[in-house]
């Protein structure tokens, strides 16, 4: 009995993930850094984040952004917990205050990724806006070196 299912290809004229296209600027054979907006895992994704706190400028792949909201949702609902079993109201405000600035220099960085500029995020502080944003966090990155890098 055949096998129906072949398996994905690893690579094709495009590029693999995580590595340049064929073509775009990028050394053939190296992998995308952190700020370049190559992938990451959970573990790197949380620490190059807090590294990257005040870091505006580069790109912020999409397992960058989405490993780090997971983690912020998971972090948040034990920061809630022991604030609201403490009474330490000032524990959760210093996590929000960090948490705020962390996110919104990866949001712009994901932005970036998307060839936009950081200043969508300002659509955030709307209802529609911020539907629009969550939309672009969704899409892929533009391949190859764009206007952010």
């Amino acid at each position: 009995m055949s096998n129906p299912y072949t398996p994905f290809p690893q690579s094709d004229d495009q590029g693999a993930y995580g590595q340049p296209p064929p073509g775009s600027g990028w050394a053939p054979g190296t992998t995308q850094g952190y700020l370049q907006g190559g992938p990451v895992g959970f573990g790197e994704a949380i620490s190059q984040a807090f590294k990257n706190i005040l870091e505006f400028n580069g790109r912020a792949s999409r397992s960058a952004y989405w490993w780090f909201a997971l983690f912020t949702f998971l972090i948040t609902i034990v920061v809630d917990i022991i604030s609201a079993a403490t009474g330490a109201k000032a524990l959760q405000y210093a996590f929000s205050a960090v948490i705020f600035l962390v996110s919104l220099a990866l949001q712009i960085r994901r932005l970036h990724d998307t060839n936009r500029s950081g200043f969508w995020v300002l659509l955030d502080l709307t209802i529609i806006g911020g539907i629009v944003v969550f939309i672009f966090n969704l899409l892929p990155g533009t391949r190859g070196p764009n206007k952010f890098g």
